[in-house]
């Protein structure tokens, strides 16, 4: 009965016009269908052609499902409506929507590059064009008398009426799903991507799902990341190699460093043994000479003896016995020297032990002085032989200091270092005074090195100070750099009072400090903890 009353309402050419827009309907979506599975299939991923494609494939199965219902279901008989009349407004409405889903389709995933101002525009005018079409279908019912349709013109108003807030309410719900699709959700993925950037992921990309100025952002945005990313490697590349060439020249500095610390211990060597020998040599020429004047007084002795004269044999026995005791007394002191070197060589250069700072400081001056005067070994005329070297050497040492825990031998070299600088310094000053020495304004000039030894709060302190030239302001803060040193080529490595340094506060954790004023005297400390 619905199907008679549907056919008596539309006409049998309405119904064959109906089933015609179902069969173009249904070839419709066939071929958006076909086209949106092969451009899948081309590109491997959803691009924005077959976004588009799927987005035209909805809404023709949409329209032709409406149709279908339009035509098939009574509802208009049973809403009291002639069929026609609800296929009349129907049909108007969804052409003017599918015009409008059409074009929103289209400019959301169109290749090409549409304004978010167009987007929003066209959003707005969709629905004033929805409601500018159906006003004058409505309209027309109000002016025009069909035949055989029995309508109301308050019906007809009331439709009118309900037209405009169903279309604000499509606004209102239709807008911010527009703006978080196409605005809101395409900036947050590219603050995303920038909050990846900014905690050191390069990779990042940033879909792009839209192809207007948001999108023109976002593929800018994974431009940028591409090429930070390529930099990012070249500079690691880059950081690499210099590293490795950096890596290479601090070998090789550590190499030259070992060879020229060895050169300065050799050379720090040569002092000590002039020093020793010319300590050996002492006692040696003693034993020499009384050795050939007692046994010339054997000789006159025995002839003595030979002759019978008893008073003058007995003056030469005794002169012959005190030569004997200046020869042992000498030989042992001599011994003495030797025992001690033995002592300093057999022990470890690290081992400490109590030790009397006194007489290490003692030791090692006489040691210093004597090799900076002469050098054993040295051929004649050769720069290391300075005889003519003279130092007054004044000494303050304190009778009641305590033993220090230290290594022996590398306080000896730390103290050797310092006599050195002091010994260099005032030779210097010697020498400038001899080219200066007709000029009246300079003073008769007398090279000094004082050398001192206290407790001060709970430490040792030993001062060694000479008058010589000074040190200037610039460079005193450069002194216990290694290889650095004001003496000529040759003269000096620049490593001794860095060694040195080292030797005092990380070997021993005391402190080694310097005062000088420039033109008149520098004084080192070397502060060593008692505990």
């Amino acid at each position: 009965m619905a199907l008679t009353l549907l056919l008596q309402g539309i006409g049998t050419r309405n119904i064959i016009q109906a089933l015609a827009f179902l069969t173009s309907e249904a070839w419709v979506v066939g071929v958006y269908t076909r086209k949106a599975r092969r451009a899948k299939l081309e590109s491997g991923r959803s691009t924005d052609p077959t976004k588009m494609l799927r987005g035209f494939q909805k809404w023709a199965f949409l329209n032709f499902s409406i149709w279908a219902i339009v035509i098939y279901n009574p509802v208009a008989s049973l809403m009291g409506y002639p069929p026609f009349t609800l296929w009349y407004y129907v049909v108007h409405s969804l052409n003017l929507i599918q015009i409008t889903y059409a074009a929103i389709v289209f400019l959301n995933y169109t290749p090409q590059r549409t304004s978010f101002q167009a987007k929003v525009v066209g959003l707005v005018l969709c629905p004033l064009l929805i409601i500018l079409g159906l006003t004058p279908i409505l309209l027309h019912q109000l002016i025009v008398d069909l035949p055989n349709f029995n309508l109301v013109n308050h019906q007809m108003v009331v439709a009118f009426l309900i037209l405009i807030p169903l279309t604000a309410l499509a606004v209102i719900v239709g807008l911010p799903l527009f703006l978080r699709s196409n605005l809101l959700s395409p900036l947050h993925q590219i603050l995303d991507g920038v909050r990846q950037v900014d905690v050191g992921n390069l990779t990042v990309q940033v879909p792009v799902t839209v192809n207007d100025e948001v999108g023109t952002l976002a593929r800018q945005f994974n431009r940028m990341t591409d090429s930070l990313h390529r930099y990012s490697h070249q500079m690691e590349a880059l950081v690499t190699e210099r590293t490795n060439q950096l890596q290479l020249a601090l070998d090789t500095l550590k190499t030259t460093q070992t060879q020229l610390i060895q050169k300065e211990k050799m050379a720090s060597l040569g002092e000590l043994t002039a020093g020793i020998a010319h300590e050996i040599q002492n006692p040696l020429n003693f034993v020499n000479n009384f050795a050939e004047v007692s046994a010339e007084l054997a000789e006159e002795l025995a002839e003595t003896v030979g002759a019978g004269d008893i008073p003058v044999a007995t003056a030469l026995s005794n002169d012959l016995r005190e030569n004997m005791g200046y020869i042992a007394e000498n030989g042992q002191r001599a011994s003495a020297i030797v025992r001690s070197m033995l002592g300093h060589s057999r022990s470890r250069s690290d081992e400490r032990r109590p030790s009397d700072l006194n007489d290490l400081a003692d030791e090692y001056l006489r040691l210093a002085y004597h090799g900076m005067r002469r050098s054993e070994g040295r051929p004649p005329g050769d720069p290391a032989q300075k005889p003519d070297f003279q130092v007054e050497l004044i000494t303050d040492f304190d009778p009641d200091l305590p033993a220090v825990e230290v290594a022996p031998q590398e306080i000896g070299r730390v103290l050797l270092n310092l006599y050195n600088n002091a010994f260099y310094a005032v030779r210097e000053k010697q020498g400038q005074q001899l080219v200066n020495a007709g000029l009246p304004e300079e003073a008769p000039y007398q090279a000094t090195v004082w050398v001192s030894t206290r407790q001060v709060q709970g430490q040792v302190e030993l001062s060694v100070k000479d008058n010589g030239s000074g040190i200037r302001d610039a460079i005193r803060d450069k002194v216990f750099q290694p290889f650095f040193t004001t003496k000529p080529t040759g003269e000096g490595t620049g490593l001794g009072l860095s060694l040195s340094y080292d030797i005092v506060t990380k070997g021993h954790g005391g402190e080694m400090k310097i005062e000088s004023c420039e033109g008149a005297n520098t004084e080192f400390m070397v502060c060593l903890p008692l505990s």
